[in-house]
This record gives C-alpha cells, sequence and structure tokens, in this order.
C-alpha cells in the first residue's frame, strides 16, 4: 500500500485528534519518510527522517498510529522493520 501525502493530511488517529498538526514533519517532503531502502544509500535518508522524529513533540502518537496500522516508511523514529520487531516482542501489539 502506497501512501501519499494527501493520505497524511487526512489520516486521524482512534480520537480524532489529528496529531499531525503538531508533527515537525508538516512542512518537510514527505518521500523523505519513504525511503526506496533499507540498506546503502537509503540509510542517509532513514537518518535524515529519525533526525526530524527526534525533534518531534508528537513522536509517541506518530509511532503508536504506525505501530497499529503497518505503515511502510520511517513512522515515529523507527523503520518499518524495527517496528516490526517490536511488534514480534510484545504480543500485544501484532496486527491480526
Amino acid at each position: 500500500m502506497s501512501i501519499t501525502s494527501q493520505d497524511l493530511l487526512q489520516r486521524r488517529d482512534t480520537a480524532g485528534t489529528d496529531w499531525r498538526q503538531h508533527a515537525a514533519c508538516r512542512d518537510v517532503d514527505p518521500d523523505l519518510f519513504f525511503p526506496l531502502g533499507t540498506v546503502g544509500a537509503s540509510l542517509p535518508q532513514i537518518e535524515q527522517a529519525k533526525q526530524i522524529c527526534r525533534t518531534c513533540p508528537v513522536c509517541r502518537s506518530c509511532l503508536g498510529w504506525a505501530l497499529d496500522h503497518g505503515d511502510a516508511g520511517v513512522w515515529g523514529g523507527t523503520t518499518e522493520e524495527e517496528r516490526r520487531r517490536h511488534r514480534l516482542s510484545d504480543p500485544r501489539l501484532r496486527l491480526p
């Protein structure tokens, strides 16, 4: 499933609150958070995205959303692989 910037603007968390309005990445090109790979030339891009996440006041909400929805890319300062490992280590977070 591919995510567009329009998707990011329209999605809301379960409480109906649009935490994205407070995200540090809201004015950054969304492509930064969706690298083409996870090795080699993509590593600096992933690190740059994570640096933005480290400054974000809603990083935890973003990570929670990504854990619940399984989206690709960098969310809440984590890669898809990091979130997968997190889900495997915590049975409460496993997707059905």
